[in-house]
């Protein structure tokens, strides 16, 4: 699977700006659309490009929700070497890895289905200007869903829908307007190793080269004459380059003009990336044109009961107009691929019986069609948050883009079994008004009767099928009472009621340190133990995208806290023990209050939950193609809900 791996290389001084004013600040929008999806520069696939010039740190577009799914290789590993299983492949490579969103901690693996400008941009070996700010879903908080009343408990909607949300995009680099946005899937993905294909550590450095050769040139040039001066110029390009870039030689010359002349010319463009990839600028009012605005929706607090969040209009629509693109991924077979069975452990862990089978949370955010095999991902901005309105409440409808740059007619050509090698560029819904909507209206859809149908039985059956049921703290509850509160140590807890085995959260740490500066901790029994202090590490000598931070998913490990000072004025500050290689024994300091949490352990958040509601949405009849009605029968499969 190409799963895109996230950043590896991220910008330290995206952590030290953006802490307080990345997650405190409500998403704020304007007339201009910031982000629009269109036909990426680079191929026929999906880009993203900017409405609007973007500063160093700033946040893209509107903050998004990310549905984790668990172990899916392992509910389908029969599915391996045959058809099916590469079809499925293709499927989850649209979608990350879960330590990227924060949802490592679902199962054994967690891939994380996201939408937006995070799931329509592509990567660019070069150009990398954004990166999913990781920290905004690693330290999310949860007080406005909580607030609002919902009670996880009680609610029907409990583990219906996801919790994870916040998700960023955030710019590392002045981006222009009409600049496409691209990500870093990694070295490997990028092709960052070619010799012979400039990638972004050239383009950066070369620009410095040649601001100094401009400065060289301006300054001896005429007293040398032009032939010296050339000459000198093709020993900087050869001999120099050849000393100094090595084996990255080639890849930096062809960056450089034929002549000292044509050096000006490119650092007034904007830099060797821009000169050498100005296809990547699109104009404005082109976008205006063909473009789909990616920023018409914000999140909020769903004004339907148990629904969690909601979709919200960022500023007034009118009819007819499209409120959100909503690009499409096929999952062949997507029933059977989005269905677990319990194992014989988990069915004594659950008190079911082996055999049960239950849905991933992801199925409740599929379209599908009550005659066709396959599901479809809705990866729209935002299009996660949109409830159910009903035929009376819904204020949108779903109709196929008629885009230039999408081969959507041919696409719905194609038979059920070939729609994995379709690419979401040729499979693009428009989400469009059918009435007058004002800005900070909630996006309603009418999910179809049968999905309205079992709701309606699931909500009239939740008091009698969790009577018996009782629940741990999860980690959004006790994360909300510690966001000011401290953090137990291990002797506190021992005193705490709840049995361990009963406690469905346990506590974690974003760990980097020091190893330079290490200290020795003199113990009871005469040995020593490491203590080294808590750092958002950067790696020394290098500067952006080439920095690592404590506030990554990789970095996330459980821990115990051993001791505790400061206090909620002046802050919290922990040494704590982390769970990390057997055998290796260490302590951390001044571990602050912002770098623990506590997660759900592995299967035990409430989207594992057996009686959790599990339905999908109905893909509308009037415009679901023929080609893709592979199921025979006339009423196609049971399309009951299942509890």
């Amino acid at each position: 699977s190409k799963i895109k791996a996230m950043v590896k290389r991220s910008h330290f001084a995206i952590f030290l700006t953006s802490v307080t004013s990345v997650l405190s600040k409500k998403d704020t929008t304007s007339d201009e659309c910031g982000v629009y999806l269109a036909e990426s520069s680079t191929d026929h696939v999906l880009g993203s490009f900017a409405g609007k010039p973007y500063r160093r740190d700033d946040a893209i577009g509107s903050r998004d929700s990310v549905v984790q799914f668990v172990d899916i290789r392992e509910h389908n590993r029969h599915l391996a070497g045959e058809d099916d299983g590469q079809r499925l492949e293709n499927f989850l490579g649209t979608c990350w890895s879960g330590d990227s969103t924060a949802g490592m901690n679902e199962g054994a693996e967690v891939i994380s289905a996201v939408g937006g400008p995070c799931f329509s941009s592509t990567g660019h070996v070069g150009m990398i200007n954004a990166v999913i700010y990781q920290h905004s879903t690693l330290l999310r908080t949860d007080t406005d869903l909580l607030s609002s009343g919902y009670d996880e408990t009680t609610s029907p909607g409990r583990g219906a829908f996801t919790t994870y949300h916040n998700l960023t995009l955030l710019a590392v680099d002045k981006i222009p307007v009409g600049m496409e946005i691209f990500l870093d899937f990694g070295m490997e993905y990028n092709q960052y190793d070619d010799t012979q294909k400039a990638n972004i550590d050239d383009y950066r450095k070369m620009d410095e080269a040649m601001g100094k050769m401009v400065e060289f040139f301006n300054k001896h040039a005429e007293s040398i004459g032009e032939k010296a001066a050339s000459e000198v110029y093709e020993f900087m390009k050869k001999d120099v380059l050849d000393l100094t870039a090595e084996k990255r030689a080639p890849a930096a010359r062809s960056l450089l003009p034929d002549t000292y002349h044509g050096l000006q010319g490119i650092i007034d463009s904007g830099g060797s990336a821009l000169f050498s990839n100005p296809e990547v600028v699109k104009d404005l009012d082109w976008l205006k044109m063909n473009g789909y605005c990616q920023d018409n929706l914000v999140a909020g607090i769903s004004t339907i009961e148990h629904a969690g969040r909601g979709a919200f209009t960022s500023r007034d629509m009118r009819k007819g107009e499209v409120v959100a693109p909503i690009p499409l991924v096929a999952l062949n077979q997507g029933r059977s691929a989005l269905s677990m069975m319990e194992s014989e452990e988990d069915a004594e862990e659950h008190g079911t019986e082996a055999g049960t089978r239950t849905q991933q949370l992801l199925y409740n955010y599929m379209l599908e069609h009550p005659k066709s095999s396959a599901l479809f991902l809705p990866a729209g901005g935002l299009t996660f948050n949109i409830n159910h309105g009903g035929k009376k409440k819904s204020n949108v409808k779903m109709m196929w883009s008629t885009k230039e740059w999408s081969n959507g007619e041919a696409a719905r050509e194609f038979g059920v079994n070939d729609l994995s090698l379709v690419g979401a560029v040729d499979l693009i819904l428009e989400l469009v008004a059918t009435r007058p909507m004002k800005k900070g209206e909630e996006v309603l859809l009418d999910y179809g009767d049968d999905w309205a149908k079992a709701w309606n039985e699931h909500v009239s059956k939740w008091d009698e099928v969790t009577k018996d049921a009782t629940y741990s703290k999860s980690a959004m509850i006790l994360n909300e009472i510690h966001r000011v509160q401290p953090f137990p140590t291990s002797d506190e807890t021992k005193d705490d009621d709840e049995d361990e085995e009963q406690r469905g959260a346990v506590i974690v740490c974003q760990l980097l340190y020091d190893e330079d500066k290490i200290e020795r901790r003199r113990n009871q029994d005469g040995t020593r133990t490491k203590v080294y202090p808590w750092i958002p590490h950067p790696v020394a000598g290098e500067v952006h995208l080439k920095s690592e931070s404590a506030f990554r998913g990789i970095n996330r490990v459980g821990c115990d806290i051993l001791e505790r000072s400061g206090d909620e004025k002046s802050g919290y500050k922990y040494v704590v023990h982390p769970h990390m290689v057997e055998g290796l024994e260490i302590l951390v300091k001044n571990v602050p209050h912002d770098a623990i949490r506590y997660v759900d352990k592995p299967y035990r958040s409430a989207q594992h939950e057996l009686s959790a509601f599990r339905h999908t949405i109905r893909f509308p009849d009037d415009i679901f193609p023929k080609a893709w009605r592979d199921l025979v029968g006339e009423e196609g499969h049971d399309t009951k809900d299942e509890l």
